[in-house]
């Protein structure tokens, strides 16, 4: 017994990461380019597009980069074709009915609030439409919004314009918030996890990645073969970063918990073995 309340601190920290919908999406192509739109403009923030730019390097280099058990590999591409309703239009996953509605409503009055067209890999840019954030705490949003089939085509990721919160940050913070978002388009949700990047609030001076943000991006991106698929659907693909409590994270996937504690029983069960052949040769 004694072994197996050694083992119960392990099994209840098991995998606290999340997924950014419920089929376990990733981009089929684990080489993936992150983009600026280079017709974004930032007037609120104060930062240019070449602001923008600059920060795509450290965020990929310093975190998605590093992960050795990964196969995974992230380069900026510069800038994108200029989207023509991308700082006023309507973020919406591919299925969200009530947010295409909303969109095509708002786009037969202005065509330039109307749904911004999927996107290929990941582009960046700024948005001030209060729609897509909900909030001026909430710092930026990404939704993949193209699809093939249960892989990842393109994801937008939008820096909030509608308050200044974004531009007053440090340049590290800045680069951890992309970092952040660069998560989310890649398919992972948020965290309970303090320790990791996709932590749902901002934590100051991020450097680096947790363990927890190691282990969701090594399930989504394998060094051989594809991660494992789950149930069909599109829940849960938008993602985000506050500066409060706001965005709280969903729950783990089932399948990491299930294999974790059948790994721990099956440790349980050749230490009592051991235990018991010890014994045995005692008497």
């Amino acid at each position: 017994m004694k072994y197996l309340l050694l083992l119960l601190p392990f099994i209840s920290s098991v995998h606290a990461y999340t997924l950014n919908n419920n089929f376990g999406a990733s981009f089929k192509s684990s080489s993936v380019k992150v983009f600026v739109d280079a017709g974004t403009v930032c007037p609120v923030n104060q930062i240019t597009v070449n602001d923008l730019e600059s920060l795509i390097d450290p965020a990929i280099d310093d975190f998605w980069n590093t992960v050795p058990t990964a196969s995974l590999r992230l380069e900026s591409g510069g800038f994108s074709q200029s989207i023509s309703n991308i700082n006023e239009g309507r973020l919406c996953s591919p299925t969200d009915e009530e947010c295409i509605s909303e969109a095509d409503t708002a786009g037969g009055l202005d065509p330039m609030k109307g749904i911004i067209p999927p996107t290929k890999e990941i582009t960046i840019a700024c948005n001030n439409n209060n729609l897509n954030f909900g909030g001026s705490n909430v710092l930026a949003v990404t939704i993949p919004n193209k699809f093939s089939g249960k892989k990842i085509v393109g994801a937008m990721i939008l820096i909030n314009e509608s308050s200044a919160t974004f531009g007053n940050l440090s340049k590290q913070d800045k680069i951890g918030v992309i970092a952040h978002e660069i998560g989310h388009a890649l398919g992972l949700g948020h965290t309970e996890d303090t320790a990791a990047l996709m932590f749902y609030r901002t934590v100051n001076q991020r450097k680096h990645l947790g363990q927890d943000d190691i282990d969701g991006i090594s399930y989504l991106y394998p060094i051989s073969g594809d991660a494992f698929g789950l149930s069909d659907g599109l829940l849960g693909s938008c993602g985000t970063i506050s500066t409060d409590k706001k965005n709280p994270p969903g729950n783990s996937p089932f399948f990491f918990t299930m294999i974790t504690l059948g790994f721990y029983v099956l440790l349980f069960e050749v230490l009592r073995l051991l235990k018991s052949s010890k014994a045995r040769s005692a008497t």
